[in-house]
């Protein structure tokens, strides 16, 4: 039985808001992603577990800058000098198509050997903690993932508490209108009832999909679509304690708000628009990205404000 700390969706070397930049140029959105995957690994250390998985996506693609490798590398290094062992898989978004391209994954593992990768569309179980973690990375198409789990199930420990991983949709999910590159979408009726406990990345809504399955969410919020149905929900990190069986969600203190609402703005001239929409300005939280509907605007007006 363990303590375990769980993320995913980091989505590392993400830019959104291009023109939102720093004093050394550096996208804004991009620094939050990595103040938050820094935030995550120190709140791992301040929890004190017996070890920790990585849900997938830890960048947002396969080909990372060096920048963004190395905060990685930094952080990993950070949790295994403190004598943390982890496990990870690769995501939708950070497997590459091709196995000859390679992957970041493959460098991280030759210098971070506390932690076991999964990453080359092959299912892994490692021993975490007295624990059997099964891990499933991404593969190439649903047939070839389901039968990744069918080699994980296989290698389930009848004396151990078998955890499982991995990086899906699951088809209990309200439909989303434009599916995520790469997507993977299953039944959870496909995972095998002897795994004790599930885990899953991709999904970036924190969420308990079942009674032995949970999302953990991402560690920050990337777009209003991480938000869907308008939930409101912290992003952050999952604490898995399989002794008392509870999952703990925590939530990230410095994540930028994402805020909307709507201008009734029928009639309105081009002044009248800017000052009705600085008239909310006091009453938003700090560092928030705004997305403000002009209901029933006059386009003509509309194009004549900066």
């Amino acid at each position: 039985m363990a303590r375990l700390v769980a993320f995913g969706d980091a989505h590392l070397g993400r830019t959104h808001l291009a023109a939102l930049r720093d004093d050394q140029g550096r996208n804004l959105r991009e620094e939050d992603f990595l103040r938050s995957f820094d935030w995550a690994v120190e709140e791992t250390l301040r929890q004190e577990p017996d070890g920790f998985v990585l849900l997938g996506d830890l960048f947002d693609h396969a080909r990372p800058s060096y920048r963004v490798f190395t905060r990685v590398a930094v952080g990993l290094r950070k949790l295994s000098d403190a004598g943390l062992r982890g496990v990870a898989i690769s995501g939708n978004h950070d497997t590459p198509r091709l196995r000859g391209t390679g992957s970041p994954y493959a460098t991280l593992e030759e210098f971070v050997p506390s932690v076991t990768f999964a990453w080359a569309m092959e299912a892994t179980t490692a021993d975490l903690a007295g624990l059997k973690v099964h891990a499933v990375p991404q593969t190439l198409d649903v047939g070839s993932f389901k039968e990744e789990l069918e080699k994980a199930a296989g290698a389930l420990d009848a004396d151990a508490t078998n955890l499982l991983l991995a990086h899906v949709a699951l088809t209990s999910l309200p439909a989303r209108a434009y599916p995520d590159i790469n997507e993977l979408e299953v039944s959870e009726s496909e995972f095998d009832k002897r795994f004790d406990l599930i885990v899953l990345g991709h999904y970036h809504v924190y969420q308990k999909a079942s009674k032995r399955t949970w999302y953990a969410g991402s560690t920050d919020s990337f777009t209003f679509a991480d938000r869907p149905n308008n939930k409101i929900g912290p992003k952050g990190l999952l604490l898995v304690d399989t002794e008392a069986g509870k999952v703990e969600h925590v939530a990230n203190p410095g994540e930028r708000p994402l805020v909307t609402y709507g201008i009734d703005a029928g009639g309105m001239g081009p002044g009248e628009l800017v000052h009705a929409v600085g008239l909310h300005n006091a009453e938003l939280p700090g560092r928030a990205i705004v997305r403000v509907f002009l209901n029933e605007v006059d386009p003509a007006a509309f194009r004549q404000v900066p």
